[in-house]
């Protein structure tokens, strides 16, 4: 009867472990394929969708899945005894579950939706090199999602989060156009980044050669030429500070360069590369820009550096949450 109970409780926390993991964004193929095989067992299926329907409704994970698995519910009996099991299981923390469940489906649903329309990602903290058909190289930074559409007469590229850089290949004659938050970024013969921001604003710089930007498609391009840098938000582009062309995404290299920024800015810059929630309980309007460079695989040192240099005080907490005040 024990090991009876034991087996059960082992099942119920693999399906609440897979549950989270899809939550989080952070599956890969290989886990995918672990889940989809898991769930082929019927006692499996049923644990994972009651962890589901626990956490809320997470329908559109089924998407991730190429077959679909039947569920049918046990017995009635059987189901009392395990539905009064997770009552009693859950019951003492549900409370302190259902804030950690909003935060996880708030967090998870972007995500969700980007894995449908996403041909690449990137999870937090990564960055990854994706050859495209024509021989394109487009580097992802962290959290970071495009969709590549080569239509006949054009070689389309959506940035649909984040940033890239692009070092576009000239043997094909199509134009090579990415598209950010309605505008368009053009190739001419270049290496250059495009920045997607969380208001949908966006930023290109040029690394080498030169693009055409324009703040909506079809409308009037700037010209930017190594080093140039444009900025456009609700279709108005305009230019800005130049950069040295070393220093275009250097995130690629692991380097966060932070250049007379707002102190809240920084911070958000940081924040894209740890999977811990940074909780900002301070004022930082009158904060000074800062300008630092930090690493991108240490991102818990840079957000201590940007709290002690602006006389705040950074707090610690489990899971890997961060208050800042």
């Amino acid at each position: 009867m024990k090991q009876s109970q034991d087996n059960e409780d082992a099942v119920n926390a693999r399906a609440r472990d897979y549950v989270l993991l899809l939550a989080s964004g952070k599956a890969g193929n290989a886990d995918l394929r672990a889940i989809r095989h898991w769930l082929t067992d019927t006692a499996h299926a049923f644990a994972f969708e009651r962890e589901r329907a626990f956490w809320q409704d997470l329908e559109l994970h089924r998407g991730l899945f190429a077959e679909q698995t039947v569920i049918a519910p046990p017995a009635r009996r059987g189901r009392r005894r395990i539905a009064g099991r997770w009552r009693a299981q859950f019951g003492k923390r549900a409370a302190a579950g259902a804030a950690v469940a909003c935060l996880a489906l708030a967090l998870a649903g972007p995500d969700l939706a980007l894995r449908l329309q996403a041909d690449h990602m990137t999870g937090t903290g990564a960055i990854r090199t994706v050859t495209l058909a024509d021989g394109s190289t487009a580097v992802l930074d962290s959290r970071s999602a495009i969709a590549v559409d080569y239509r006949s007469g054009e070689r389309r590229v959506t940035l649909l989060r984040g940033r890239a850089w692009f070092n576009v290949s000239h043997g094909d004659t199509r134009p090579f156009r990415v598209i950010a938050a309605g505008g368009m970024t053009e190739d001419i013969s270049t290496a250059f980044e495009v920045a997607r921001e969380d208001t949908d604003a966006v930023e290109v710089a040029v690394s080498e050669g030169a693009v055409r930007v324009a703040g909506t498609e079809g409308g009037a391009a700037l010209r930017l030429g190594a080093g140039d840098r444009v900025r456009y938000a609700d279709g108005t582009a305009a230019r800005i500070a130049t950069v040295r062309t070393d220093r275009v995404a250097a995130w690629r290299h692991g380097e966060l360069l932070i250049d007379r920024q707002p102190l809240a800015e920084a911070i958000a810059e940081v924040k894209r590369y740890r999977t811990g929630p940074v909780l900002v309980l301070a004022n930082l309007d009158t904060a000074k820009p800062v300008s630092a460079v930090f690493r991108t695989d240490r991102p818990d040192d840079a957000l201590a550096a940007l709290a002690a240099g602006a006389g705040l005080r950074l707090t610690r907490l489990p899971a890997g949450t961060i208050i800042i005040r």
